[in-house]
């Protein structure tokens, strides 16, 4: 199992001029699909080149970084209509996972190449991994997000059992889950987890139905900082908190912000969320310096009230935090008022 952390220099392949999508033909792909133990592959259609062009260098760079999985492959649906209606592909681009027991994943994440390794390295394990004492730390470490069962060696976990293993064959394709050793005998069965990337840790506080042990994923997987999508938007604009809205052009601005500003999210983690959205979207939301390419504003949701980072592009958490403070304490008054397509009434917050 390779590294979950990928290293800069496989990274810096992504700002590499790389050669244009190579397809394999389709008897090639029904070969693989019948005869090699997992095939992956993105399908595209000529036509839909905008999505396809951003899939492009994250999966070049993907074929780059793992020169020795021939299992990675992508075919041209506009050339070979009929296979793939054979495969029931009806959206493009489209990345999916196929075994040759005739299990299909399909793939639901960001079209960045690391993610969809970390994909590709879940959905060829078992559904669940079993964890031993000695090997427990390297096991956590394996993901982003690892879910992990502490079974009671002195109780009844069967009905747990069953639950947690259900979960892990839903979410098998998003988040590593583990079984691990037994806790002693004065402990019940527990549920945990870890999220990696933001260094938390969390214990289900209730494990006695589905819908709980769901609720449980939701927080696990719940980033600190978070990038803002179609779908997820009306979720988190609903929850009445203001928002920290770092704008951002490319991934290695949005990468530097997460890594600079964890700490910061981490501490007012429950009172701020910390929102990065892509500043060619919104080129003309809070009037940003022109030709600027990254952009740090404080809303309120209560008042529409907008606080753009007066310290330039030039952004480390010290600054950060001096700016809230500064907006909390009411030192630094807001420039301007969101417009009414984006300002969102939705009761008290903290800042």
């Amino acid at each position: 199992m390779k590294n979950r952390h990928w290293s800069l220099a496989v990274l810096s392949v992504l700002g590499r001029s790389l050669a244009a999508w190579n397809h394999i033909e389709q008897p090639r792909l029904r070969e693989a699909l019948d005869s090699s133990a997992y095939t992956l592959v993105a399908c595209k259609l000529l036509s839909d080149r905008k999505t396809s062009q951003d899939l492009e260098h994250q999966w070049l760079s993907l074929q780059d970084a793992e020169k020795d999985d021939d299992n990675i492959v992508s075919f041209d649906c506009a050339l070979h209509e009929a296979f793939c209606q054979e495969l029931q592909i009806t959206s493009f681009p489209s990345i999916r996972m196929y075994h040759r027991d005739g299990r299909v994943d399909q793939y639901q994440g960001h079209h960045k190449a690391r993610e969809i390794a970390m994909f590709r390295n879940r959905v060829i394990r078992p559904y669940f991994l079993e964890a031993d004492a000695q090997l427990l730390e390297h096991f956590i470490q394996l993901d982003d997000v690892v879910i992990m069962m502490l079974p009671c060696s002195q109780c009844d976990n069967w009905d747990l059992y069953d639950r947690f293993t259900a979960l892990a064959k839903k979410y098998r394709d998003r988040f590593t889950f583990l079984m691990g050793p037994s806790v002693t005998e004065n402990h019940s069965a527990a549920v945990v987890c870890y999220n990696n990337l933001d260094d938390l840790k969390h214990v289900a506080p209730d494990t006695q139905s589905t819908q709980a042990l769901e609720d449980f994923v939701a927080l696990c997987a719940e980033p600190l900082i978070l990038e803002l999508t179609i779908s997820n938007k009306a979720k988190h604009i609903s929850t009445g908190k203001s928002a920290l809205h770092y704008f951002a052009t490319t991934e290695a601005e949005k990468e530097s912000y997460k890594a600079e500003i964890r700490p910061l999210a981490k501490k007012h983690a429950g009172k701020l969320q910390f929102i990065i959205r892509n500043i060619n979207e919104y080129p003309d939301m809070f009037g940003g310096p022109s030709g600027s390419t990254t952009a740090l504003v404080l809303e309120n949701f209560t008042t529409g009230a907008l606080y753009p980072f007066p310290g330039g592009d030039n952004l480390t958490a010290d600054d950060v935090e001096k700016y809230l403070d500064a907006i909390g304490s009411g030192k630094l008054q807001p420039a301007k008022k969101s417009t009414g397509k984006e300002q969102h009434q939705f009761g008290h917050d903290e800042l």
